[in-house]
């Protein structure tokens, strides 16, 4: 353990199960989620089932928090602007707001590139470029991005958000064509990106791409590296059968 009490929203999800089974003996958590988890949540850790649509439930469960880990939210690129609305807007605000009014230090959101997926398939994002989404899922993220931009500005709070790719298990995955290998993260990458999230100082603010050492990456990787100290290991190319030409 080294000392930090992290908050992991959406701990029930691919994502969130993930971190947490590889980073209990590295924070301890309060977990949160919709829906029961699946899985053993043993002290010191705890879980806490939580409607994120409700402020004064949020603020209830960040006492002593240092900082959260933003998984939850509807993650589909096909949702509709009344699913979005209370779950990636409206909650993912009311979650900032109770951050600064708790005192945590850091908020790590899970951003999307789906915030940028407007552009060409072949131009690589680089730091910088401004969002272009494909979808009002992808705009619901620009959103939060703009949310971390604001708070770490003007309300005092360290922010991190992260534009996850292609989050997929090797054994079981959904990735078809040489686009999908480009945005792929893996789970021990994305596992690697987020404790750098949580545990990297004196970052104000920050931007990261999600993506795993591809040999050709979608989101290009030097500043979350140079910020972060984040080294993927995988490559999608290397790691799935799958053709890069059609």
């Amino acid at each position: 353990m080294n000392g930090l009490n992290v908050l992991l929203t959406g701990a029930c999800g691919r994502i969130g199960k993930t971190f947490f089974e590889a980073s209990k003996n590295r924070y301890t958590f309060v977990l949160t989620d919709r829906v029961e988890p699946d899985f053993p949540v043993e002290a010191p850790h705890h879980f806490v089932r939580l409607d994120m649509a409700d402020p004064k439930a949020i603020a209830e469960v960040l006492n002593g928090i240092d900082v959260i880990v933003h998984l939850a939210g509807i993650p589909h690129a096909t949702a509709t602007f009344d699913e979005l609305l209370p779950n990636n807007i409206l909650a993912t605000t009311y979650l900032f707001e109770a951050a600064v009014a708790a005192g945590c230090k850091r908020l790590v959101f899970a951003s999307s590139a789906q915030t940028i997926e407007g552009y060409p398939v072949d131009r690589q994002i680089t730091p910088g470029m401004q969002v272009m989404p494909a979808n009002l899922y992808g705009v619901s993220k620009c959103y939060g991005e703009a949310l971390c931009a604001f708070y770490a500005a003007k309300r005092g709070l360290s922010t991190i958000a992260i534009r996850i790719g292609a989050f997929e298990f090797p054994d079981r995955h959904e990735l078809t064509n040489a686009r999908d290998l480009s945005a792929w993260l893996s789970p021990r990458d994305a596992v690697q990106l987020l404790q750098r999230a949580v545990e990297t100082e004196g970052v104000q603010h920050l931007i990261a791409h999600g993506i795993s050492n591809n040999r050709f990456k979608r989101l290009d990787l030097s500043e979350t590296t140079r910020v972060l100290g984040y080294l993927p290991v995988d490559d999608a190319f290397r790691e799935f059968d799958i053709p890069i030409a059609p």
